[in-house]
C-alpha cells in the first residue's frame, strides 16, 4: 500500500506493513490551530477476502516528505477498542530512518475516544526535514519474518557444526535448525533444537509423516539422559512481545560462557519454533493467519493441511514424549542431601510429568509430606549451604517435561501465566512453583496475575466462540499429561509493579540485593528479552541446578523455602474458598 497525499507518501508496502487507507481532514474539522491532521485506517485481519474479520489493532505505517513546520497529526481511526492499555500510558512507537532506526515511544501527547462504538487513537508527531528519511509508527515493537529469519541464519552460520557431537567435548552447544513445515503461504516454519553434547548419540530423529520436507538434510541428533523443554511463539502476529522474549531466552541458552547456561543445556534438550504463525506476521495481521483462524484454538485437531504449523508442533511434541522417556537429568548433577520426604517433592517436576488423580487428601497431609527441613547442621532460617551429592534420577513415562507458549497482552498489565486446573494438591503446588520462581528471578514478573482455573480452560473468545480447550496449553496438558503446560502473557505496554529481587554479579560469582524501583516504568523490548532470560533461570532452579541462584539471597532462603510458602498460599486460598462458601 503506498498513498501520495500532499507533499507526504504514506506506505506499508514491507513486511508486517498494515495500512489500508489515509484521508486529509478538511479545515473546517481542524482543531490544533491548523496542524495538518490525517486519518489513516488499518486493514483488518483477511481484508478484502472471504476470511476477512473485525481484529484490527496492528497499524505499522511508514511516511516520506515533509510539510510546513513537519508537525502532522494522525487519527488511526478504526482499531478494536483498546481503552484498557492506552488509559495506562500505552502510546504508538516510532523510528526515523536513517537517523535513528531504534524503535522508542512516541514523546508527545496520545489522546483516545470511542464514538459510536467505534475506537480512535490521536497522537502528534514532528516529522524529521531530512532528505530520504522515511518516518515509521506501529502499534508495538515490530519483528517481522524477515527480521526472524535473517537472525536464524546468523545464529545457523554463527553456532552450527557439521561435527558428530558424540565427537565433540560434552560442554559444547549444539544447535540445529530445520525446516519443520511449510506454512499455507509457502513461509518456513523453523524448529530449532539447542543443547549441550552430553548424552549426544549418533543416532538421529525420526521424521513424523509430512513434516521436515528437507528431506535431503539428516534430521538432528538424538540425546540420552534428557528431556525436552519446548517454547513456540507468535502464533498470534501481533503480539511482539513474545518475539523478544523469544530472543531473550534464546540469547541467553546461547550463551558460551555463562555457568548457568551451560547447566541448562546439560540438562535439557530444547525445542523451540520461533514463529508459529509466519503468514500473519508478514500479512500484518493481529490475530489469525491468512484464512482467519485462530491457530491458538486448534491443537485438539489441527489439519496438516490448513493449519500445518499447529499440526507439526502437536505431532513433534507427541514424538518427543515417546522418544526422550529416560531421565533429564544425568548422574553429574547435584543435588542437595535431604530426607527421602523432600526428595520426592523436589524432584517431583522430573519424574512427575504424567499428570495423576489418586485420592488427593488434604493440603494438610500433603504439606506435612512436602515440608521443608533444616539439614540438622545447618541453622534456622540461615541459608541453606548443605553440600550436594549425586542422584540418579528415576525412568519417566513421558519425555517433554515443559511446554511454553509465548504471547503478548493488551488487558491485563504486567508478566504472567496461564497454567492449567489440576486435581492432585501437589501438582498443584509444582505448578504454581515455576511461578513463584520467576517472580524472584523477574522483576517485571506478577505472581498473583498468574491463572490456573479451570474456567480459563473452558471459557469461549468473544468474536469467535472458540474455548481455550484447543489452546497449545489447555491441549498439550492434556494430550500429553504434563503438568508444566503454560501460556506466558506479557502486556504490551507496562505493569503493576517492580519485584525487588537480588541480581547476580558477573564479577565475582556471587549475588547482590538489586536496587529498589519504586515506580513501574514502561516496558521496552530489552524487559521482554529479560523476561525471556527470566524463564531459562527459572528452569534451572526448579530442578535446583542453578549455580548462581537468587533464592539464597532471597527471603525464602532456598528451594525448601518456595515450597513452604507456596504451601502456606495454598493452605489460605483453600481456606479463604471453604469461608466463602459457607457464607
Amino acid at each position: 500500500m503506498e498513498i501520495a497525499i500532499d507533499n507526504l507518501i504514506f506506505f506499508s508496502n514491507f513486511d508486517s506493513g498494515n495500512l489500508a487507507k489515509v484521508e486529509k481532514c478538511h479545515n473546517d474539522t481542524l482543531k490544533d490551530d491548523n496542524v495538518p491532521e490525517f486519518n489513516v485506517w488499518t486493514s483488518p485481519d483477511c481484508a478484502n477476502t472471504v476470511y476477512e474479520n473485525d481484529y484490527s489493532s496492528w497499524f505499522y505505517f511508514g511516511i516520506r516528505g515533509s510539510l510546513q513546520d513537519n508537525l502532522l497529526k494522525i487519527n488511526v481511526v478504526n482499531m478494536n477498542k483498546q481503552v484498557k492499555l492506552y488509559s495506562h500510558g500505552m502510546t504508538p512507537f516510532v523510528k526515523i530512518v536513517p537517523e535513528h532506526p531504534s524503535w522508542e515511544r512516541i514523546s508527545n501527547s496520545v489522546g483516545y475516544k470511542v464514538e459510536n462504538n467505534k475506537f480512535t487513537l490521536s497522537f502528534h508527531h514532528k516529522l524529521l526535514h531530512q532528505p530520504g528519511s522515511a518516518t515509521y509508527f506501529a502499534f508495538c515493537y515490530p519483528y517481522s519474518y524477515t527480521e526472524c529469519q535473517e537472525r536464524l541464519d546468523y545464529l545457523e552460520r554463527h553456532y552450527s557444526s557439521n561435527d558428530n557431537p558424540c565427537r565433540l567435548e560434552s560442554n559444547s552447544i549444539y544447535f540445529y535448525r530445520e525446516l519443520l513445515c511449510y506454512s499455507i503461504e509457502k513461509l518456513r516454519v523453523d524448529l530449532l533444537t539447542v543443547t549441550s553434547c552430553h548424552g549426544a548419540v549418533d543416532d538421529r530423529e525420526c521424521s513424523p509423516p509430512g513434516l521436515f520436507p528437507e528431506k535431503s538434510r539428516p534430521r538432528c541428533h538424538k540425546f540420552k539422559e534428557k528431556k525436552v523443554f519446548f517454547i513456540s511463539g507468535r502464533v498470534h502476529p501481533g503480539e511482539t512481545p513474545s518475539s523478544f522474549i523469544f530472543n531473550g531466552f534464546l540469547n541467553f541458552l546461547l550463551s558460551r560462557d555463562d555457568a548457568r547456561a551451560i547447566a541448562l543445556r546439560k540438562c535439557f534438550v530444547f525445542k523451540l519454533i520461533p514463529m508459529l504463525n509466519p503468514d500473519g506476521v508478514k500479512m500484518g495481521h493481529y490475530r489469525t493467519d491468512t484464512c482467519g483462524i485462530n491457530l491458538n484454538r486448534m491443537y485438539l485437531n489441527p489439519d496438516c493441511r490448513l493449519h500445518p504449523s499447529i499440526f507439526a508442533a502437536r505431532a513433534v511434541l507427541e514424538y518427543y514424549h515417546r522418544e526422550y522417556t529416560e531421565s533429564s537429568i544425568d548422574e553429574h548433577v547435584m543435588y542437595p542431601s535431604i530426607n527421602s520426604s523432600e526428595k520426592k517433592v523436589l524432584s517431583a517436576f522430573m519424574f512427575r510429568s504424567q499428570v495423576k488423580h489418586p485420592n488427593k487428601g488434604s493440603i494438610s497431609s500433603v504439606s506435612n509430606k512436602m515440608r521443608s527441613r533444616q539439614h540438622p547442621s545447618s541453622k534456622s532460617g540461615s541459608t541453606n549451604n548443605i553440600k550436594g551429592r549425586n542422584l540418579k534420577w528415576p525412568s519417566n513415562d513421558g519425555g517433554v517435561i515443559f511446554y511454553l507458549d509465548l504471547h503478548g497482552h493488551a488487558s491485563k498489565r504486567g508478566c504472567f501465566l496461564y497454567g492449567n486446573a489440576l486435581e492432585s494438591v501437589e501438582d498443584r503446588i509444582q505448578n504454581l512453583l515455576f511461578a513463584k520462581l520467576m517472580s524472584i528471578n523477574c522483576s517485571h514478573f506478577e505472581f498473583d496475575s498468574c491463572n490456573y482455573s479451570e474456567r480459563n480452560m473452558r471459557i469461549r473468545d468473544r468474536k469467535d466462540g472458540l474455548s481455550k480447550e484447543g489452546s497449545g496449553r489447555v491441549a498439550i496438558h492434556k494430550i500429553l499429561g504434563i503438568t508444566h503446560s503454560y501460556t506466558l502473557e506479557c502486556n504490551y505496554n507496562g505493569g503493576r509493579l517492580i519485584n525487588n529481587f537480588p541480581s547476580t554479579s558477573s564479577h565475582n560469582n556471587r549475588t547482590n540485593p538489586s536496587k529498589s524501583i519504586d515506580t513501574p516504568l514502561p516496558y521496552t523490548y530489552t524487559h521482554f528479552e529479560e523476561i525471556g532470560q527470566a524463564v531459562a533461570i527459572s528452569a534451572l532452579d526448579i530442578v535446583n541446578a542453578n549455580p548462581l541462584s537468587l533464592i539464597e539471597q532471597s527471603k525464602f532462603r532456598s528451594l525448601h523455602g518456595v515450597i513452604t510458602w507456596i504451601e502456606n498460599y495454598e493452605k489460605h486460598k483453600a481456606k479463604r474458598f471453604l469461608s466463602k462458601k459457607c457464607k
